[in-house]
């Protein structure tokens, strides 16, 4: 473990605040670039947790691309902790070669971190491995949980609350058809396999389960581009429910999609479920949108739109991520190229909905300065994870303030991003 220097992009933070007199402001912190110890190599597809409990303590895990030629066959796990609340950050280096890093605490500091692939270097196998860390993940247990080897598995989820870790896959049949498996894990005790949506023939994909206060998981599975549904599971009699649907524009081309649960105490939308997404498929693109829903699962809202800009210029987005504080204020961020006439520069958008995702404030630009993926350093990188990664990261710290997690090329290069933002 070594600490690395930090670069400060904007000096200050600055105040946005939109028009109407009732809506929030939103804050934006400093951006910060954190460097890796491999130089000159792209890091992407970050994901990042924070502590429940300690509002300094953040956790991101990403991908190293060490051959930017076969940037899917060269990726190395890294893992950065912050204790500062995001100024300062130490990398762990992992020697496990594969894909899909993510992360999960609990309030006692019980940390959990998966991954796909293999020990040493790239195997075209892509093993399930369970990371475990007592201290949020400032070190790591030699004891790594592991998954059968062999193709396997396709993408990681984790969710986390009060004792349990649940997390999600997908796990390849014979016939190459994919079922989605939810696996569990009380406090420090091994993962288990508890609940599989089967594929019945069909690949299907998912993303993280979401967790309601009273410990019923939902569990998302979708038929790509035509159909995404949820089935409730409950930990009382292990079985899960019939199939409810919540969209057919699932998404999953423009990046993961993604779920959560409110399932904070105070907020007046507790247990209500969220599930948003970056539509589009090849080269079209079609915007982010989100469904609710209000009673567990078992209906849902109709698509309502996310990015709403004002400047003619047609959707770019990608990689949508979601988060919701423990005021119910929903953020969400992903990558555009709203501020490029040509379109070519990508930046970094974020909305809030104060009203539990019936409506969204228009988008604010957290990242002033914006980008090309297109260069000599990040070389196939470029087209094999055109946002920064097929995901990005957000979260909600302890404060209500949410902290973002990206990958940009300010510097040529793919490198992490950072920044914290307040809703008032």
């Amino acid at each position: 473990m070594k600490y690395f220097t930090i670069i400060l992009v904007s000096g200050m933070s600055f105040l946005m605040t939109a028009c109407n007199a009732q809506s929030p402001s939103i804050e934006l912190g400093a951006v910060i670039t954190i460097k890796s110890q491999f130089e000159g190599l792209p890091v992407v597809e970050p994901h990042i947790s924070a502590h429940p409990t300690n509002n300094n303590h953040l956790l991101i895990a990403a991908m190293v691309v060490t051959d930017i030629s076969q940037p899917y066959q060269s990726c190395r796990l890294s893992s950065f902790v912050s204790t500062d609340g995001g100024i300062n950050w130490k990398e762990t280096t992992h020697d496990y070669w594969g894909y899909d890093p993510w992360t999960a605490i609990l309030p006692d500091g019980q940390t959990v971190m998966s991954w796909l692939g293999t020990p040493e270097k790239f195997k075209h196998q892509f093993p399930i491995q369970f990371f475990s860390s007592v201290d949020g993940g400032a070190s790591w247990s030699k004891e790594i949980q592991s998954f059968p080897a062999g193709h396997g598995h396709d993408g990681t989820k984790i969710t986390a609350m009060g004792d349990d870790f649940y997390f999600t896959t997908v796990r390849f049949n014979q016939d190459m058809s994919a079922d989605v498996v939810l696996y569990h894990r009380h406090k420090a005790g091994p993962f288990s396999e508890v609940a599989t949506i089967r594929g019945q023939g069909v690949r299907l994909n998912f993303c993280e389960p979401a967790i309601l206060s009273n410990g019923t998981v939902i569990v998302p599975s979708s038929h790509f581009l035509e159909k995404v549904w949820v089935q409730t599971y409950n930990p009382k009699i292990a079985e899960l429910s019939d199939k409810h649907l919540i969209s057919v524009q699932p998404g999953g081309a423009k990046g993961y999609m993604r779920m959560l649960a409110d399932a904070n105490e105070h907020s007046p939308f507790k247990n209500r479920i969220y599930f948003v997404r970056a539509l589009g498929s090849r080269q079209q693109y079609e915007g982010v949108w989100l469904n609710y829903s209000t009673d567990q699962g078992e209906s849902w809202s109709k698509d309502i739109r996310v990015d709403h800009f004002e400047n003619g210029l047609p959707s770019k987005a990608m990689a949508a991520s979601i988060a919701v504080n423990q005021d119910g204020i929903i953020g969400i961020s992903w990558v555009d190229s709203q501020h490029d006439e040509v379109q070519e520069k990508h930046d970094v958008y974020f909305t809030v909905s104060v009203d539990g995702g019936k409506s969204f404030q228009p988008p604010v630009r957290v990242t002033q300065l914006g980008t090309n993926p297109q260069t000599v350093a990040n070389g196939d990188v470029a087209n094999k994870f055109p946002a920064g990664g097929h995901y990005l990261g957000i979260t909600a710290k302890e404060d209500g303030s949410f902290q973002l997690i990206w990958s940009d090329s300010r510097s040529g290069l793919f490198e992490l991003q950072t920044c914290n933002i307040k809703v008032n």
